[in-house]
């Protein structure tokens, strides 16, 4: 039984309920030096099923882990070979898998980068018609997608509605086609890294940037120049986005930050002065100007993303631009980004090329 769908949950809410109506039964039949001690087990039974529909009813809701292997690490992604995607680029190419388990249009691959020597997951969705022999000379802009902490690249195709916002932004003619990267970023089964090239490792900003990007470029029919390249994230993904747009604009022109913090929160990282600097955004557009744009988007009510985009705001100098999109209303969850998602397209779609012939 996976971690994620509706058997297990189903399972967990049936033992919540079963769990009080065995107890009642149980209750006065339980006698004797045991008493105490079986009533007590059998509370403590009841509680457990209790936090168990709730954890498995969150992890549902918003994917924190796709599988048992994400929950417990040394899993390591993949699935049912069915086709191989046609490769464009030059060097060692990396075999992209179609798999139902997340989206029927969507490629996983376990790769191991060749800069950060990280090896981990990378899932592709390619848009509609991108395996047509029309268009089978077509390239495409990419946009790079993060998740949260925890988080999965699949949150982004499932409680985060990355694909499905997508075409319907491409349908009503307020986005173009993009080929949409997801990586895993925790790299480290357990570990927040916030996307930092940590001092002898691991090296999860270049697993991102560099690795990510060799990948995909390799594999699929992606326009190679930074103009075609942006980064979207949430929460924590968020803050990534902002951080490595701002870090590396040789490889991405535009970011945009759902909800993102401004600083790393990571006690490890907070912990070493020189480390923190290199990763804060603040510290960053402090001393960098670099020619990207960054769409910040969050809400009045959820307070952290509402002082981020505040401290961020009077730090940008041209050639760096900076565009708000702040809502009223909106906690930090999974509806209020797939709220952002249809502003979030268009204005990548304004700043990113457009597919064309290569």
């Amino acid at each position: 039984m996976g971690l994620m769908g509706w058997p297990l949950l189903v399972a967990v809410i049936v033992l919540a309920v079963a769990g009080p109506v065995a107890c009642l039964y149980l209750w006065n039949r339980v006698t004797g030096r045991l008493a105490v001690a079986g009533r007590l087990f059998m509370i403590v039974i009841c509680q457990v099923f209790a936090v168990l529909v709730g954890g498995v009813g969150l992890n549902h809701y918003f994917e924190f882990y796709a599988s048992w292997s994400d929950l417990f690490g040394g899993g390591k992604g993949g699935g049912t070979p069915i086709e191989q995607v046609g490769a464009g680029g030059t060097g060692a190419r990396v075999r992209f898998e179609r798999t139902a388990k997340v989206d029927p249009d969507v490629y996983t691959a376990t790769v191991t980068g060749e800069r950060s020597g990280v090896r981990s997951r990378i899932l592709v969705w390619v848009p509609p018609g991108y395996g047509s022999p029309a268009n089978a000379h077509q390239t495409y802009p990419v946009v790079e997608l993060l998740p949260g902490y925890p988080g999965t690249p699949s949150t982004w195709f499932h409680a985060v509605h990355g694909a499905i916002a997508l075409k319907e932004a491409m349908a009503s003619g307020h986005a173009h086609p993009f080929i949409l990267v997801a990586p895993v970023t925790t790299v480290v089964h357990g570990r927040d890294t916030e996307c930092v090239d940590f001092p002898g490792g691991p090296r999860v900003e270049t697993w991102l940037t560099d690795d990510v990007r060799q990948a995909v470029t390799r594999a699929f029919r992606v326009q190679p120049d930074r103009s075609a390249w942006g980064l979207m994230g949430f929460s924590t993904g968020g803050y990534c986005a902002a951080k490595m747009a701002i870090r590396r604009p040789d490889l991405f022109s535009a970011a945009v930050t759902m909800q993102g913090d401004a600083v790393p929160q990571t006690p490890e990282v907070r912990r070493d002065h020189a480390l923190f600097t290199q990763n804060s955004v603040l510290d960053l557009l402090r001393t960098h100007r670099p020619p990207i744009a960054l769409l910040l988007a969050g809400t009045r009510q959820d307070r952290g993303s509402d002082r981020a985009i505040n401290q961020i705001m009077p730090l940008v100098r041209p050639p760096t631009t900076a565009f708000l999109y702040v809502l009223p209303k909106g906690g930090h969850n999974a509806s209020v980004w797939n709220s952002m998602l249809p502003q979030a397209y268009a204005w990548l779609s304004a700043r990113l090329s457009a597919p064309h012939p290569s």
